[in-house]
């Protein structure tokens, strides 16, 4: 078998059923012989993930970690990783067949540090679960721009591992917000690119209340580690002039949800798109002016188990990953604790 080229992180706060799709989805992988899975978890229980499902990887890594917060969490993964690519993954968005490639030839072809997929919509059929995937990866689906980039989707990139480790010791706090990261990579002149080949699919909140939890909860995280790099003043401008944020995001977004959507259904979803606006908007004042209080762990919180906050009837079953037939499990390392 091939040595690993790309590590896939996958984190689970309490159980490994919790990563059973995701590890469909990378079983399912046409390079899944050069994938190394790194497994994270707050103990060994956790991540005690049945044989059958780490058939046909190259290797298989397992890292114990608190999982206090989701930053530290992926840094744990990254430090105990061997492969020179690491690719981030949650436990709701599922690569398709041909990600992993499309990848490792991209990579290969551009040299670049970090590679944003083309993130679609799994359950595009709430109007609720649309405004999500309008805020969180619109303009990284298939009608948004491709190439150079400023900015690449959150939580499902893919990175040159020494391009993480460039942050050492603050990797935790810089994954914590990866948009941040995004920018500091490109103002050293690093190259990041988003491609329409690697594809994922991403399951959204479809009930109005946690859409708005999530709106005032991942904001504040945002903007407190944002303030950490500006004095007082500035951080007071910036906090003061959060309704501004709103109209700003909603006339970026507009376009992407005619593209998306059409006229009538662009028309339908603007009330909630604006209102989810407007308290993410007051979530990223409050943030550069008083911290992220308690909104880092519920940050973390919400990573998981995505399906509390489907509306009845729908699951993931209505979408599964397909899971191919393989007859030999991958060989799995003692865990490793997790430290830094």
């Amino acid at each position: 078998m091939p040595a690993p080229a790309l590590a896939a992180i996958l984190v689970t706060p309490d159980r490994p059923s919790n990563m059973t799709r995701t590890l469909a989805a990378l079983r399912a992988q046409t390079a899944r012989d050069r994938v190394q899975l790194v497994l994270v978890g707050p103990s060994r229980d956790a991540i005690a993930v049945p044989p059958k499902e780490l058939a046909g990887f190259a290797d298989v890594l397992q890292v114990i970690d608190p999982i206090e917060r989701m930053g530290s969490a992926q840094a744990a993964g990254v430090r105990a990783a061997t492969a020179p690519l690491v690719m981030f993954t949650e436990d709701h968005c599922y690569p398709e067949p041909g990600h992993v490639q499309a990848m490792l030839d991209l990579f290969a072809e551009h040299g670049c540090a970090a590679v944003g997929p083309t993130v679609v919509n799994a359950n595009p059929a709430s109007l609720v679960s649309r405004v999500q995937y309008l805020i969180e990866y619109g303009p990284y689906g298939e009608i948004g721009p491709k190439g150079t980039a400023r900015q690449i989707p959150g939580h499902n990139a893919t990175y040159q591992r020494d391009a993480l480790l460039h942050y050492a010791n603050e990797l935790d706090q810089w994954l914590e917000v990866e948009t941040l990261m995004h920018w500091d990579m490109t103002d050293r002149g690093l190259v990041l690119i988003n491609d329409p080949a690697p594809r994922s699919r991403h399951w959204n909140c479809s009930r109005v209340a946690p859409l708005l939890r999530f709106a005032w909860v991942f904001p504040r995280v945002f903007a407190a580690f944002r303030a950490r790099r500006y004095g007082l003043l500035e951080r007071l401008k910036l906090g003061l002039l959060w309704p501004l944020i709103a109209p700003i995001r909603f006339r970026r977004l507009l376009p992407y949800a005619v593209k998306l959507h059409g006229i009538p259904t662009t028309l339908a979803v603007s009330p909630l798109l604006f209102l989810t606006l407007l308290v993410s908007a007051a979530s990223e004042g409050a943030g550069y002016l008083a911290g992220e209080g308690n909104h880092g762990p519920r940050a973390t919180d919400f990573e998981f188990h995505r399906d509390r906050f489907f509306r009845r009837g729908e699951t993931y079953d209505q979408l599964s990953a397909t899971t191919p037939a393989s007859a030999d499990p991958s060989r799995t390392h003692d865990a490793v604790e997790a430290t830094g």
